[in-house]
C-alpha cells in the first residue's frame, strides 16, 4: 500500500537441466506480474487481507464504518 494504491506482484523463476552422454540441455524460465488498483476512500486500508490458496489469490476490502449505508425504517400511514 502506497498512496491509496495496492500493488500485487509476483516472480516466478524455474530452471530444468537434462544430462546425457552426448548432451547437457538447461532450460531457464522467468516470468514477474505486477498490478496497482487505485483504492477509493471508502476502504479501510487497515484491514485489508489476502489469502493464497491453490494458485488463487484472494484479496478482501472492507469499507469503513462511515462509507456503510444506514438503514432507516419509515413508517407510512
Amino acid at each position: 500500500m502506497e498512496n491509496d494504491y495496492l500493488t500485487i506482484s509476483a516472480n516466478h523463476e524455474t530452471s530444468n537441466e537434462e544430462k546425457n552422454e552426448r548432451f547437457t540441455r538447461r532450460e531457464f524460465s522467468v516470468a514477474a506480474f505486477k498490478r496497482s488498483f487505485k483504492l477509493p476512500k471508502t476502504v479501510n486500508q487497515e484491514a485489508i487481507s489476502a489469502v493464497y490458496e491453490s494458485g488463487i489469490l484472494n484479496v478482501t476490502l472492507s469499507k469503513k464504518e462511515e462509507a456503510k449505508p444506514i438503514v432507516k425504517t419509515i413508517q407510512i400511514g
